[in-house]
């Protein structure tokens, strides 16, 4: 008997809320970055709402005058820290954290996953990111940022590296027999002797194999070279696809299973999961007002020219209040325009809105979907990109901090409860086990009698 499939959902942490100004909301708090409460807090929060995984960025750069663009990149908690931590105040919930590869070592970073997935209990991800920020380099004792192909085959072999390690140790290979004195079977130790274009390591890892044999991962990004690391490695693909629209999603979703399958793995096990920001409330109109409220306070000068540009009409003489109705230019937009105005009517929950208010959405426009709404009409976008196989599940972005996701978890969480799609409890305490991924063959043990020859050289590329 087939099982019903499920929607699956992660919420990741932006201590002063997705949105450049919601922490500006009377309510909103300005402290998230070092405060241990409020993480605490919001993960217990997310494990109440039965989330997959509580999802924890990272950057390794952070400039102050990206204040009103990116606040919550300026100031930035470590993730493999605030995972640990995570860890130790919650059970069932798995947690993803983020490394930026360009700037880690494959064994620190093997060795701190596996730790942290046996401290947990089999709850870790890992997602691999690579950095786009040029200023990184100069952190780094570098002198340039390296460009989007070298990054990615560094991350290629990092990946394999890590992969690698964690498997060093078959399952028994601490006997610890009291009598003979023998602590390890030095047999069931491997070295993995990778010899690669960047990397040369030996092993084994001084950390027994993860709780769930290798740790899901998790990569993002819309290239080309992203979207091929992500169909030989990840299991969860994070994606801003939701910016594409329904039908331009369901696209980008059946190419990324595709290409899955023509690297030999099972479409289903690799789970696409684009982000999403929500604002809700008990009613349509209070949500409404929420962001109409939170966009007011967002302090970007208006540019009419850039709006200009993007919607393909002059509008740099009218006044920044100036109502949609009342530019006659509107009446000539093209079709992608069309979809600007309506997804800004949608938003902002009335079709009287001003110029200004045009552009506040416009200039969203690339991060994320962002959707306004009751429970109901929250759900209802949910559920039609889950069945439409647009999407396997979403990332949660907060646009505010306290109270985005403590509506969420009351709010949308009990309706898509009552809908079937989302589960009521927890059936298993692994991050594999909330996606339904079978624990790995640990691979010395399929390699035979061939279990200590390289894992990979160059040669072999």
């Amino acid at each position: 008997m087939s099982t019903k499939r499920q929607l699956h959902l992660g919420f990741t942490i932006w201590p002063s809320g997705f949105h450049p100004a919601g922490w500006r909301l009377p309510q909103a708090r300005i402290d998230g970055n070092s405060n241990r409460d409020f993480y605490k807090r919001m993960a217990q929060l997310a494990e109440r709402g039965k989330f997959d995984f509580f999802f924890i960025g990272d950057q390794v750069v952070g400039l102050p005058e990206w204040q009103y663009e990116r606040p919550n990149q300026v100031l930035r908690p470590e993730a493999l820290s605030l995972a640990g931590f995570v860890a130790g105040v919650t059970e069932k919930i798995g947690i993803v954290t983020t490394v930026n590869v360009t700037y880690a070592d494959p064994y620190s970073v093997a060795r701190a996953t596996a730790t942290l997935d046996h401290l947990s209990g089999g709850r870790i991800g890992w997602n691999i990111v690579t950095g786009e920020a040029e200023a990184a380099a100069g952190n780094y004792n570098r002198k340039e940022h390296w460009d989007n192909t070298r990054r990615y085959e560094w991350a290629n072999e990092f990946v394999e590296v890590v992969k690698g390690l964690w498997d060093s140790w078959e399952e028994d290979a601490r006997v610890a027999d009291k009598v003979t004195g023998v602590f390890i079977d030095q047999t069931k130790v491997h070295r993995i002797d990778y010899r690669g274009e960047f990397f040369s390591i030996d092993g084994p890892l001084n950390a027994e194999r993860p709780v769930q044999g290798q740790i899901p991962l998790v990569n993002a990004g819309r290239s080309d070279r992203s979207i091929e690391l992500g169909a030989r490695y990840s299991d969860i693909k994070f994606t801003n696809s939701s910016t594409l629209g329904l039908e331009g999603a369901k696209r980008y979703y059946a190419d990324l299973k595709a290409r899955a399958t023509r690297e030999g793995r099972d479409p289903d096990h690799q789970f696409i999961i684009p982000g999403i920001v929500v604002y809700t409330a008990e009613t349509s109109d209070a949500a409404h007002a929420l962001y109409r409220q939170i966009q007011e306070l967002w302090q970007i000068p208006i540019d009419f020219t850039d709006l200009s540009q993007g919607i393909g009409v002059d509008v740099t003489g009218y006044a920044a209040d100036t109502r949609l109705p009342d530019v006659p230019e509107f009446a000539q937009l093209a079709p992608q325009a069309q979809e600007y105005v309506r997804i800004a009517k949608e938003q902002y929950g009335s079709d009287d809105i001003s110029l200004a208010d045009l552009y506040r959405s416009y200039r969203r426009r690339g991060a994320f979907k962002e959707i306004v709404g009751d429970p109901r009409e929250i759900a209802d976008v949910l559920e039609l990109w889950f069945n439409e196989r647009a999407v396997d599940g979403f990332m949660i972005f907060p646009p505010y901090v306290e109270g985005a996701l403590e509506s969420f978890v009351d709010l949308v969480i009990p309706e898509l409860q009552r809908r079937g799609i989302f589960r009521t409890d927890y059936t298993g305490s692994t991050l594999r086990d909330h996606f339904g991924l079978a624990r790995p063959t640990e691979r010395f043990i399929a390699r035979g009698a061939n279990a200590n020859r390289p894992i990979r050289t160059a040669a072999a590329e």
